[in-house]
């Protein structure tokens, strides 16, 4: 999901600060220090990991923990008092390492996409159970992405097998998720499918827009909404092509793609010029959160690619808007969701064609959506695990 974070919050660092400080003294009732290592994605440039840290940070805080976020995001080498910064492999090594010594509790984020993901979360997990330190796992992706699932016996499963034994709790998004986890041979008591996807997901005001936006809005009879970055699960070649052969057919229809990170915004907008269909697109960086379901919300639909996401939170946050959601079938898509076989174009185009001449109707087919406080029920599961408090205490608490 990508969606950005709304100025309130991005925490004001004088108030992370003396947060901080207050919660290093604050000790639980079963006399376990509460000190967490968020270990993700902080914005800027705003993904899923991002916009899910900011509301389980906020959520630990106000229950007197101390929670430090290590960025591993694209400005993790910029210095701020909101994070922990990265600037090399031997530098992350050696605060989570500080970090564990110092009594904190790990959580770590994970996908089966990346190789350096991978071994990232790998050292911090293992370096927090050799220091007796609790150890916590998020896996952050779909039931089917590159490198996971994998052959039983084959290097890859070993690799996450061994991975998915470190941690005390591993969180996933959903039950098919947690399925194919279990594959590994893991108990299944260790996997808590808790869906980023929050209440302060859907909570916006309206943002006025740039006025190069509001004129690509007005000198078109409608937009398509698209969040991309430049990665093989987005599918752009596939997606290019949808728009030209839509285009031929609906001409004053445009597409609004947002979400790539600022380094690959060059490389952007070569794509749309090579693909011949700079004309009928704007592209944009990542946005704050109020502006992303603001342009959502405009939309005539969002169209969604990737197959590889499992529950995705930008398609929740698009029916709970009542936007239609033209998405790749991947098994696991909310209902309300109208899916297209991926790869095949005239599935996608027949949708489109639909969302253009019966987007009323569409919309009016939408089914409300239930929004659940997720960061709540992740805090309780990190509680338990990390305090060892009896869950029928964590309800009373």
């Amino acid at each position: 999901m990508f969606t950005g974070l709304r100025k309130a919050d991005v925490v004001n660092s004088n108030e992370v600060s003396e947060r901080s400080k207050k919660a290093r003294n604050e000790v639980s009732k079963t006399g376990m220090e509460k000190r967490i290592l968020e270990i993700g994605n902080w914005a800027p440039p705003v993904c899923s990991w991002s916009m899910s840290l900011v509301g389980l940070r906020k959520e630990l805080e106000a229950r007197g923990w101390d929670c430090q976020v290590m960025n591993l995001n694209e400005n993790r080498r910029v210095r701020s008092p909101e994070y922990i910064d990265v600037q090399s492999g031997a530098d992350y090594f050696w605060k989570v390492v500080r970090h564990v010594w110092r009594g904190y509790a790990v959580h770590v984020r994970v996908n089966g996409e990346t190789k350096k993901g991978y071994f990232l979360a790998l050292a911090a997990l293992l370096l927090a159970r050799l220091s007796g330190r609790p150890a916590l796992l998020t896996y952050g992706g779909g039931h089917q992405q590159s490198h996971f699932p994998a052959p039983k016996g084959s290097l890859r499963h070993r690799a996450f097998s061994l991975l998915f034994r470190i941690p005390q709790r591993i969180y996933c998004n959903s039950e098919a998720v947690k399925r194919v986890l279990l594959t590994t041979g893991i108990p299944p008591d260790r996997v808590e499918p808790i869906p980023h996807f929050s209440t302060y997901y859907v909570e916006f005001s309206p943002t006025p827009l740039p006025a190069k936006i509001e004129e690509f809005y007005n000198c078109h009879e409608g937009v398509f909404f698209s969040y991309i970055c430049f990665r093989k699960e987005f599918a752009l070649d596939f997606l290019a092509e949808a728009i030209r052969r839509f285009r031929e057919s609906f001409p004053r229809v445009g597409f609004l793609l947002v979400g790539p990170w600022d380094r690959e915004m060059d490389r952007m907008n070569t794509f749309v010029k090579e693909q011949r269909i700079a004309d009928a697109v704007c592209v944009l960086a990542s946005v704050p959160h109020d502006t992303f379901l603001t342009l959502l919300s405009r939309s005539l639909a969002y169209i969604r690619t990737p197959v590889t996401d499992g529950i995705c939170s930008s398609v929740l946050e698009s029916l709970n808007l009542k936007v239609p959601v033209l998405a790749s079938d991947n098994g696991t898509r909310p209902v309300g969701t109208l899916l297209w076989k991926e790869g095949d174009v005239e599935s996608l185009l027949k949708l489109m064609t639909e969302a253009a001449r019966n987007h009323a109707a569409m919309v009016a087919a939408i089914p409300e959506i239930e929004v659940e406080d997720n960061a709540k029920k992740l805090a309780d599961s990190i509680e338990r695990v990390s305090l060892k408090q009896p869950r029928h205490e964590m309800r009373a608490s």
